[in-house]
Protein backbone atom coordinates (compact mmCIF):
# COMPACT_ATOMS: atom_id res chain seq x y z
CA UNK A 1 0.00 0.00 0.00
CA UNK A 2 1.39 2.94 -1.16
CA UNK A 3 0.29 7.10 -0.18
CA UNK A 4 1.15 9.53 -3.50
CA UNK A 5 1.69 12.61 -2.84
CA UNK A 6 1.01 14.76 -6.35
CA UNK A 7 1.50 18.68 -6.46
CA UNK A 8 -0.54 20.50 -9.04
CA UNK A 9 -0.40 23.90 -10.40
CA UNK A 10 -3.70 22.81 -12.40
CA UNK A 11 -1.33 22.84 -15.61
CA UNK A 12 -1.90 20.29 -18.31
CA UNK A 13 1.75 19.21 -17.56
CA UNK A 14 0.67 18.28 -13.55
CA UNK A 15 -2.00 16.33 -14.97
CA UNK A 16 0.12 14.42 -16.99
CA UNK A 17 2.53 13.77 -14.03
CA UNK A 18 -0.58 12.67 -12.24
CA UNK A 19 -2.04 10.48 -14.80
CA UNK A 20 1.47 8.63 -14.84
CA UNK A 21 1.66 8.36 -10.95
CA UNK A 22 -1.82 6.44 -10.81
CA UNK A 23 -0.53 4.40 -13.82
CA UNK A 24 2.96 3.66 -12.29
CA UNK A 25 2.07 2.76 -9.14
CA UNK A 26 -1.54 1.24 -9.81
CA UNK A 27 -4.75 1.43 -7.88
CA UNK A 28 -5.12 -1.76 -5.52
CA UNK A 29 -4.73 -0.40 -1.72
CA UNK A 30 -2.68 2.65 -2.93
CA UNK A 31 -3.72 6.63 -2.25
CA UNK A 32 -3.06 9.48 -4.22
CA UNK A 33 -3.37 12.87 -2.84
CA UNK A 34 -3.68 15.56 -5.45
CA UNK A 35 -1.58 19.15 -3.71
CA UNK A 36 -2.48 22.59 -4.64
CA UNK A 37 -0.52 25.24 -2.30
CA UNK A 38 -0.74 29.34 -2.65
CA UNK A 39 0.78 31.87 -1.17
CA UNK A 40 -0.72 35.12 0.27
CA UNK A 41 0.66 38.98 -1.53
CA UNK A 42 2.34 41.39 0.87
CA UNK A 43 -0.36 43.78 1.96
CA UNK A 44 -1.49 45.22 5.05
CA UNK A 45 -2.31 42.84 7.96
CA UNK A 46 -6.58 44.62 8.10
CA UNK A 47 -6.53 43.05 4.48
CA UNK A 48 -4.95 39.78 4.72
CA UNK A 49 -7.65 37.43 6.46
CA UNK A 50 -10.70 38.26 3.63
CA UNK A 51 -7.64 37.66 0.36
CA UNK A 52 -6.28 34.45 2.59
CA UNK A 53 -10.22 33.61 2.46
CA UNK A 54 -11.06 34.21 -1.71
CA UNK A 55 -7.75 32.70 -2.15
CA UNK A 56 -8.33 29.15 -0.64
CA UNK A 57 -11.69 29.51 -1.71
CA UNK A 58 -10.58 29.76 -5.55
CA UNK A 59 -8.02 27.61 -5.21
CA UNK A 60 -10.42 24.54 -3.83
CA UNK A 61 -13.06 25.87 -6.70
CA UNK A 62 -10.05 24.45 -9.24
CA UNK A 63 -8.87 21.18 -7.26
CA UNK A 64 -12.87 19.72 -7.09
CA UNK A 65 -12.55 20.67 -10.78
CA UNK A 66 -8.94 19.45 -11.31
CA UNK A 67 -9.37 15.87 -9.24
CA UNK A 68 -13.03 15.46 -11.41
CA UNK A 69 -11.09 15.60 -14.55
CA UNK A 70 -8.33 13.04 -13.47
CA UNK A 71 -10.50 10.77 -12.03
CA UNK A 72 -12.84 11.04 -15.53
CA UNK A 73 -9.56 10.68 -17.56
CA UNK A 74 -7.88 7.37 -15.23
CA UNK A 75 -11.20 5.97 -15.26
CA UNK A 76 -11.04 2.32 -15.89
CA UNK A 77 -8.64 2.66 -12.87
CA UNK A 78 -11.03 4.01 -10.75
CA UNK A 79 -7.92 5.53 -8.50
CA UNK A 80 -8.31 6.71 -4.92
CA UNK A 81 -8.11 10.42 -5.31
CA UNK A 82 -8.28 13.28 -2.40
CA UNK A 83 -7.63 16.57 -3.06
CA UNK A 84 -5.89 18.98 -0.90
CA UNK A 85 -5.13 22.71 -1.12
CA UNK A 86 -2.75 24.38 1.63
CA UNK A 87 -1.40 27.86 2.19
CA UNK A 88 2.41 27.99 1.96
CA UNK A 89 5.23 27.48 -0.19
CA UNK A 90 5.41 24.33 -2.06
CA UNK A 91 8.92 22.47 -0.41
CA UNK A 92 7.60 23.40 3.48
CA UNK A 93 3.59 22.05 2.85
CA UNK A 94 5.64 18.94 1.35
CA UNK A 95 8.28 18.64 4.16
CA UNK A 96 4.54 19.19 6.89
CA UNK A 97 3.53 16.24 4.95
CA UNK A 98 7.03 14.24 5.41
CA UNK A 99 6.61 14.77 9.01
CA UNK A 100 3.18 13.10 9.52
CA UNK A 101 3.01 9.74 11.64
CA UNK A 102 2.41 7.95 7.89
CA UNK A 103 4.24 9.95 5.81
CA UNK A 104 3.52 9.78 1.46
CA UNK A 105 5.74 6.86 0.06
CA UNK A 106 6.67 9.35 -3.20
CA UNK A 107 6.33 12.55 -4.65
CA UNK A 108 5.04 12.89 -8.81
CA UNK A 109 5.52 16.42 -10.25
CA UNK A 110 5.76 17.38 -13.66
CA UNK A 111 8.52 19.11 -14.89
CA UNK A 112 8.77 21.69 -17.73
CA UNK A 113 12.45 21.90 -17.24
CA UNK A 114 14.49 25.33 -18.45
CA UNK A 115 18.00 26.62 -19.98
CA UNK A 116 20.32 29.07 -19.52
CA UNK A 117 19.09 32.24 -17.79
CA UNK A 118 15.71 30.87 -17.35
CA UNK A 119 16.99 28.20 -15.14
CA UNK A 120 18.96 31.00 -13.48
CA UNK A 121 16.43 33.17 -12.67
CA UNK A 122 12.94 31.80 -12.45
CA UNK A 123 14.44 28.23 -10.96
CA UNK A 124 12.40 25.16 -11.14
CA UNK A 125 9.20 24.48 -8.44
CA UNK A 126 10.30 20.29 -8.76
CA UNK A 127 14.28 21.45 -8.76
CA UNK A 128 13.22 22.89 -5.53
CA UNK A 129 11.72 20.10 -4.33
CA UNK A 130 13.69 17.72 -5.07
CA UNK A 131 16.72 19.86 -3.12
CA UNK A 132 14.71 20.34 0.19
CA UNK A 133 12.37 17.15 0.28
CA UNK A 134 13.50 14.02 2.48
CA UNK A 135 10.80 11.80 0.44
CA UNK A 136 11.66 10.38 -3.31
CA UNK A 137 10.58 12.46 -6.21
CA UNK A 138 9.76 11.58 -9.60
CA UNK A 139 10.25 14.62 -12.15
CA UNK A 140 7.46 13.41 -15.17
CA UNK A 141 8.69 15.72 -18.15
CA UNK A 142 5.62 17.02 -20.34
CA UNK A 143 4.43 14.86 -23.15
CA UNK A 144 5.51 11.99 -21.51
CA UNK A 145 3.36 8.75 -22.57
CA UNK A 146 3.49 6.55 -20.03
CA UNK A 147 4.91 3.03 -20.50
CA UNK A 148 5.65 0.33 -17.88
CA UNK A 149 9.56 0.51 -16.69
CA UNK A 150 11.39 -1.98 -18.35
CA UNK A 151 14.62 -0.81 -18.66
CA UNK A 152 15.72 1.54 -15.96
CA UNK A 153 19.06 3.92 -15.54
CA UNK A 154 20.93 3.94 -11.76
CA UNK A 155 23.34 7.02 -11.88
CA UNK A 156 25.82 5.73 -9.39
CA UNK A 157 28.03 8.72 -7.75
CA UNK A 158 30.23 6.14 -5.96
CA UNK A 159 28.92 7.50 -2.53
CA UNK A 160 27.09 5.38 0.56
CA UNK A 161 23.52 4.23 -0.83
CA UNK A 162 21.40 2.26 1.94
CA UNK A 163 18.23 -0.01 1.37
CA UNK A 164 15.61 2.05 2.31
CA UNK A 165 16.63 4.81 0.28
CA UNK A 166 16.59 2.50 -2.94
CA UNK A 167 13.14 0.75 -1.54
CA UNK A 168 11.45 2.78 -3.94
CA UNK A 169 14.07 1.49 -6.90
CA UNK A 170 13.81 -2.21 -5.81
CA UNK A 171 9.98 -1.92 -5.57
CA UNK A 172 9.15 -0.86 -8.96
CA UNK A 173 11.89 -2.97 -10.80
CA UNK A 174 10.29 -6.08 -9.23
CA UNK A 175 6.34 -5.82 -10.45
CA UNK A 176 7.69 -4.53 -13.61
CA UNK A 177 10.62 -7.17 -14.20
CA UNK A 178 12.34 -4.39 -15.00
CA UNK A 179 16.64 -4.54 -16.01
CA UNK A 180 18.70 -2.02 -13.93
CA UNK A 181 21.61 -0.53 -15.68
CA UNK A 182 24.11 1.16 -13.37
CA UNK A 183 25.78 3.33 -15.01
CA UNK A 184 29.23 5.50 -13.26
CA UNK A 185 29.91 9.03 -15.21
CA UNK A 186 33.54 9.31 -14.42
CA UNK A 187 36.33 11.42 -16.09
CA UNK A 188 40.35 11.40 -16.03
CA UNK A 189 40.52 12.45 -11.97
CA UNK A 190 37.90 9.77 -11.35
CA UNK A 191 39.49 6.67 -9.55
CA UNK A 192 37.06 3.64 -10.20
CA UNK A 193 36.74 1.34 -7.76
CA UNK A 194 36.58 -2.32 -8.86
CA UNK A 195 34.72 -3.48 -5.57
CA UNK A 196 31.91 -1.13 -5.44
CA UNK A 197 29.58 -3.06 -7.94
CA UNK A 198 29.07 -5.48 -5.08
CA UNK A 199 27.62 -3.05 -2.81
CA UNK A 200 24.78 -2.72 -5.73
CA UNK A 201 25.06 -6.64 -6.24
CA UNK A 202 23.72 -6.62 -2.57
CA UNK A 203 20.61 -4.39 -2.61
CA UNK A 204 19.55 -5.20 -6.18
CA UNK A 205 19.67 -9.36 -5.10
CA UNK A 206 18.30 -10.99 -8.01
CA UNK A 207 16.71 -8.29 -10.31
CA UNK A 208 18.66 -8.13 -13.46
CA UNK A 209 21.45 -5.45 -13.19
CA UNK A 210 24.48 -4.84 -14.97
CA UNK A 211 27.38 -2.28 -14.63
CA UNK A 212 28.61 0.04 -16.63
CA UNK A 213 31.35 2.91 -17.20
CA UNK A 214 31.32 6.32 -19.32
CA UNK A 215 33.83 8.61 -19.44
CA UNK A 216 32.71 11.82 -20.11
CA UNK A 217 32.65 14.83 -18.16
CA UNK A 218 29.10 16.69 -18.61
CA UNK A 219 27.03 14.34 -16.41
CA UNK A 220 23.28 15.20 -17.53
CA UNK A 221 24.63 14.67 -21.36
CA UNK A 222 25.70 11.07 -20.16
CA UNK A 223 23.00 10.21 -18.25
CA UNK A 224 20.69 11.18 -21.08
CA UNK A 225 22.75 9.64 -24.13
CA UNK A 226 22.78 6.50 -22.23
CA UNK A 227 18.97 6.31 -21.76
CA UNK A 228 18.28 7.54 -25.36
CA UNK A 229 21.11 4.96 -26.77
CA UNK A 230 19.15 1.63 -24.29
CA UNK A 231 15.49 2.61 -25.24
CA UNK A 232 15.24 3.54 -20.87
CA UNK A 233 11.84 4.37 -19.50
CA UNK A 234 13.14 5.66 -15.83
CA UNK A 235 16.51 7.26 -14.62
CA UNK A 236 17.02 6.76 -11.04
CA UNK A 237 19.68 9.32 -9.62
CA UNK A 238 20.68 9.66 -5.81
CA UNK A 239 20.51 13.11 -3.94
CA UNK A 240 22.37 13.90 -1.07
CA UNK A 241 21.44 16.53 1.12
CA UNK A 242 24.23 19.36 1.98
CA UNK A 243 24.89 21.75 4.91
CA UNK A 244 23.11 25.18 4.91
CA UNK A 245 25.67 27.13 2.81
CA UNK A 246 25.89 24.25 -0.19
CA UNK A 247 22.01 24.56 -0.27
CA UNK A 248 21.94 28.56 -0.51
CA UNK A 249 24.10 28.81 -2.98
CA UNK A 250 24.23 25.47 -5.43
CA UNK A 251 21.89 23.34 -6.87
CA UNK A 252 22.58 19.69 -6.72
CA UNK A 253 23.27 17.41 -9.51
CA UNK A 254 19.94 15.87 -8.89
CA UNK A 255 18.34 19.30 -9.49
CA UNK A 256 19.77 20.15 -12.40
CA UNK A 257 18.72 17.03 -14.23
CA UNK A 258 15.09 17.37 -13.19
CA UNK A 259 15.38 20.41 -14.97
CA UNK A 260 16.49 18.95 -18.37
CA UNK A 261 15.23 15.05 -18.27
CA UNK A 262 13.02 14.26 -21.40
CA UNK A 263 12.60 10.86 -19.31
CA UNK A 264 11.00 10.24 -15.95
CA UNK A 265 13.32 10.51 -13.53
CA UNK A 266 12.91 9.28 -9.96
CA UNK A 267 15.34 10.87 -7.24
CA UNK A 268 16.11 9.15 -3.77
CA UNK A 269 16.96 10.79 -1.40
CA UNK A 270 20.43 9.87 0.64
CA UNK A 271 20.89 11.39 3.86
CA UNK A 272 24.37 11.93 5.16
CA UNK A 273 25.94 10.36 7.41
Amino acid sequence: MAHILLPTDFSPNALNAARYAVQLYGTEGNTFTVLNTFMMPRGSASTMWSIDELLAKEAQGSMDLYVARLKEDLAPLKPELKGDVEHGDLPNVIARFANDPAPPDAVVMGTQGATGLKEVLLGSNTADVIKRSVLPVFAVPEKNIYRTPKRIILADDGGLVTKDTVRPLLDIARWSQAEVMIVRVVNEETSVDEGAGSIYDTLLGAIPHSFHYISEENVTKALHDMADQNDADLVVVVHRHRGLFDQLFHRSTASRLAMHTHIPMLVLQQPLG
